[in-house]
């Protein structure tokens, strides 16, 4: 298994207790396709964070701007397909994080 590049002793590869593992499994995927793409150039607190948003994106149909679905789309071409219909429009209407407890 060489060809895997998640270091299992940082925070972002911890599976969490509520986490099925068929999630933690395609969440792993993720991050480690996006360790390969981006090597030193992301850190560890990034990887936690977006490895987190794909779950959200794919599991729990979220939407996060375009930059974080860019990125998603990037390392897992099936996120693109599911969100193809939506456009960028919908991207753009998505809240910032924490932006809905705040004016409530």
């Amino acid at each position: 298994m060489a060809d895997f590049a998640v270091d299992f002793t940082k925070s972002y590869a911890r599976r969490r207790p509520d986490e099925p593992r068929s999630h933690y499994s395609s969440r792993l995927k993720f991050i480690n396709a996006m360790i390969k793409g981006e090597g030193d150039n992301v850190t560890d607190e990034r990887i936690e964070v977006l490895s987190h948003c794909y779950s959200n994106v794919k599991y729990l149909s979220n939407i996060y701007g375009p930059e974080i679905m860019d990125c998603l789309r990037t390392y897992d071409p099936e996120i693109a397909r599911m969100h193809e219909d939506l456009g960028p429009a919908a991207e753009a209407d998505a809240e910032p994080p924490g932006k809905r407890a705040r004016e409530e």
